[in-house]
C-alpha cells in the first residue's frame, strides 16, 4: 500500500471510531473524545461547539481561558472559547472593550464578540450629531484588533437591518471599508438567501465554494447551513462529507456542514 492508500485507509478508520462515538448518544466524555482528535477539523470543532455549555458550567474562567489559548487540539480550544462567550456575558462593557483590544489569544478575543454586542447596539453619546450606525460603521473600519472591528461591524448591520436590501448588501459583501463589514454583510446577506431573495441549495453550494469574495461566500455558506440543519442527513452523513471535502473546497463551504454538524451534536 502507498502512503496516499495508506492515508486513506487510516482517514477511514479514524472517520469509523468517530462514528461509532456519535451514536452513542453524544455525552461529554463521547464529545471531548471526538473534540481531542483534530483528524478533521470541522469535525473537531463542531464537538467542542457542542461541548460549550457544559464547560461552562463546569469550568472556571482562568481554566477556560487557559484551554482556549492552549489546548492541544481546534475542538478543545473552541469548547473553552464558545464557553467563555457564555461566561462573558457577566462582564461589563469595559472589561469586554479591554479583551477585545488586548493581547490576548484570538481565541479568548473571539470569545468577547457576542457578549459586547448588547452594548455596542445600545451605545449612546451626549454629542448632538451622534449617529449609532455612523459610530459603529467607523469602528468597525478603525477598531485596534480584528475581534474589535467584527464585532462592530455585526453590530452595525443589525442596526441599519430595517435599510437592509439583497442588492445592496452583495455589493457590500463584495467590497466595503473593511474586511470584518464585507463579512458581516454576507452573514446579513445569507437571511435574504433564505426568505426574499432565495436561492436553491445548488446555488448555495456554488455560492459558498465559488464566490468572488469572502463575503459572497459567507452569505451562501451560512444559507447552506441553515438548509443542512433543517435537512435529513444524519451526523455520519454530514461527517461524511466533511472527511471528503477536508482541506478543500471552501471554508465557507465546510463551514456550513460543520454549522450542520454541531446541531446534530447537540442533540
Amino acid at each position: 500500500m502507498n502512503f496516499s492508500g495508506l492515508r486513506v485507509f487510516t482517514l477511514v478508520i479514524c472517520a469509523a471510531t468517530l462514528f461509532s462515538l456519535v451514536g452513542m448518544g453524544h455525552t461529554v466524555a463521547e464529545l471531548e473524545a471526538i473534540a481531542t482528535d483534530e483528524f478533521v477539523p470541522e469535525i473537531s470543532a463542531a464537538a467542542g461547539i457542542a461541548l460549550a455549555s457544559d464547560y461552562a458550567e463546569s469550568k472556571t474562567t482562568a481554566e477556560l481561558e487557559t484551554l482556549a489559548a492552549t489546548g492541544a487540539t481546534i475542538g478543545l480550544r473552541t469548547a473553552a472559547s464558545q464557553a467563555l462567550s457564555i461566561v462573558y456575558r457577566d462582564k461589563t462593557e469595559e472589561e469586554l472593550t479591554s479583551i477585545l483590544t488586548g493581547t490576548a489569544d484570538p481565541m479568548i478575543r473571539a470569545a468577547a464578540i457576542g457578549p459586547i454586542q448588547e452594548y455596542l447596539i445600545t451605545t449612546t453619546s451626549e454629542e448632538e450629531d451622534f449617529v449609532l450606525s455612523d459610530y459603529l460603521k467607523e469602528l468597525a473600519t478603525t477598531g485596534e484588533t480584528h475581534e474589535m472591528r467584527l464585532a462592530a461591524a455585526k453590530a452595525y448591520y443589525f442596526v441599519t437591518r430595517g435599510d437592509l436590501e439583497a442588492t445592496s448588501l452583495a455589493e457590500q459583501a463584495r467590497e466595503n471599508d473593511s474586511e470584518e463589514l464585507a463579512y458581516a454583510a454576507g452573514a446579513a446577506l445569507a437571511g435574504f438567501y433564505l426568505s426574499f431573495n432565495p436561492k436553491t441549495q445548488a446555488e448555495l453550494e456554488e455560492l459558498a465554494i465559488n464566490g468572488e469574495s469572502e463575503g459572497l461566500r459567507v452569505a451562501g455558506g451560512i444559507a447552506l447551513g441553515t438548509l443542512l440543519i433543517n435537512s435529513d442527513l444524519t451526523a455520519q452523513d454530514l461527517q461524511n462529507t466533511l472527511l471528503s471535502i477536508t482541506g478543500t473546497k471552501s471554508a465557507e463551504y465546510r463551514e456550513a456542514y460543520k454549522a450542520a454538524l454541531t446541531k446534530r451534536f447537540s442533540s
